[in-house]
Order: C-alpha cells, then structure tokens, then sequence
C-alpha cells in the first residue's frame, strides 16, 4: 500500500465510522486552515481511486465513510499474468478486423432502411 499523508490520515480517521460531507469539511478545514478547496477535494479523490474512501447520499446527506484496510486488500483481483495470458490468448482466434469505412456505410444504409420505414409509417 502507498504511504498516507497526514490529511488523508486525518480524512479516513474522522470517516471511520461514517461522517456528513459538511461535518468532515469542517472537522479537516478546523485543523488545517490554510489548507485551499483544490487540496482538500484532490485528497478525497485520491482516497476514493485508492478505495480507502467512499461516498454515498444517505437520507439526503452526502456521507463519507474510511474502508478497512483488509477490505481494501480483499477487494483486489485474485490473477496471476499468466492467467491474463492465457485467457488472451484464447481469445485470439476470434479477433475480427473492421473496416471503419466499411462499417460507417453499413450503418448508413441501415439508418436509411429505418427512415424509409418510419416514413411509411407515418404515411
């Protein structure tokens, strides 16, 4: 696992048991007040692409809640790059080349079938 800031220690420690957006904001802004909105938001983000911090609205309030840390582990894909491989593998015979000019006519015709239809329709 990466190493933590002390903002992002102090984001998940207030978070551990679920807290309001606004709660946390303030709680965080309290002990760093020099601390700018882009700092603050750029540490949420980066707690939540690391799966150490979640959101969720609950009756109404955006609510921020720390994951464990071995629910963080445990949520991690269970594959080696030689399973990779081989599913890669299996998969090569069925590769099928487009031509992207090929295609767009395709579906011009099919657009045009559609319209002649829709026309008929409505006649």
């Amino acid at each position: 696992m990466t190493q933590l800031s002390d903002l992002q220690t102090l984001v998940l420690r207030l978070a551990k048991g679920g807290i309001a957006a606004a709660g946390l904001r303030r709680e965080v802004m309290l002990q760093h007040p020099h601390l700018t909105d882009s700092k603050y938001l750029s540490t949420l983000l980066a707690l939540q692409d690391q799966h150490r911090l979640i959101g969720a609205e609950v009756t109404g309030v955006w609510v921020f809640t720390a994951v464990a840390e071995e629910d963080i582990e445990s949520s991690k894909p269970e594959y080696s790059p030689q399973f990779a491989e081989m599913i890669t593998a299996a998969e090569c015979g069925n590769w099928q080349k487009i031509d992207p000019d090929e295609m767009i006519a395709e579906l011009d015709a099919m657009i045009k079938k559609a319209q002649a239809r829709k026309r008929k329709r409505s006649d």
